[in-house]
């Protein structure tokens, strides 16, 4: 992991989140790198987004100009709650007007090795389930999307993923400049305690959140998911802007 600089200031009114000088986050510019979203092409990308996303999405913030030193934003603790935080310390600005949320006439479902499907609401509600390698029980999660409650039960869920071969849990945690012990199970990482009994599903919906973000405007309805990847993700996203086009 290489040192990682990040600057966030407030952008101009109906410009949405822009990332240095030019790369918008929108769904027309995001794709899928090394297990994480990321906005751009080739030498012009920001990797892992995500994270940061969600939180913007869910605390309401749609205009900012970030600038990044490095071609990936902050790992942090591998979640939301660091960007929420910093956030809520620096404040934020309510606009008198922003993006018309989305409101489904009819259901939307895509599918890839999962599957996400859509029912008109007039609320974000999220059902989510995973089963997680090497592990036959599934896990889930299941409520209404509000700002405090992705702060509360959402924002601090990690990340995980295959684990680099070649390399101890020790040399992953260093590198990643961790505060927690990590573990192994069917070749994947994990934060050896967990935040929740079933952290992982919550992730799973925060970064479901982040990718969400990409379309640019709030999404009102009832979604069910089950074994989301980012791909599935981005997949959902792009069939939701073709029906308002």
């Amino acid at each position: 992991m290489k040192p990682v600089e990040l600057l966030i200031e407030p952008g101009p009114s109906g410009d949405g989140i822009v990332f240095n000088r030019g790369l918008n986050a929108d769904i027309e510019n995001a794709d899928v790198f090394n297990h994480c979203t990321c906005i751009g092409r080739k030498s012009r990308q920001v990797q892992m987004v995500e994270h940061f996303l969600a939180a913007c999405y869910c605390l309401g913030i749609t205009d900012l100009t970030v600038t990044t030193k490095g071609n990936e934003l902050p790992f942090l603790d591998g979640s939301s709650g660091p960007f929420v935080r910093a956030f809520k310390r620096a404040g934020f600005m309510r606009q008198k007007s922003g993006p018309k949320p989305l409101l489904l006439s009819r259901p939307v479902v895509v599918e890839d090795d999962g599957v996400i499907a859509a029912l008109p609401a007039r609320i974000l509600h999220i059902c989510c389930f995973v089963r997680l390698p090497g592990n036959e029980n599934v896990q889930s999660f299941c409520g209404r999307i509000s700002p405090f409650r992705f702060e509360q039960e959402l924002a601090g869920a990690r990340t995980f993923g295959p684990g680099p071969s070649g390399r101890s849990l020790k040399q992953i945690k260093r590198a990643l400049h961790l505060r927690f012990m990590l573990r192994r199970h069917a070749g994947f990482i994990y934060p050896q305690s967990e935040r929740f009994p079933n952290e992982p599903c919550r992730h799973k919906v925060l970064d479901f959140i982040g990718d969400l973000a990409l379309l640019g405007r709030p999404l009102k309805a009832k979604i069910f998911i089950f074994q989301p990847s980012h791909r599935l993700n981005l997949a959902f996203v792009r069939q939701l802007r073709k029906i308002t086009e």
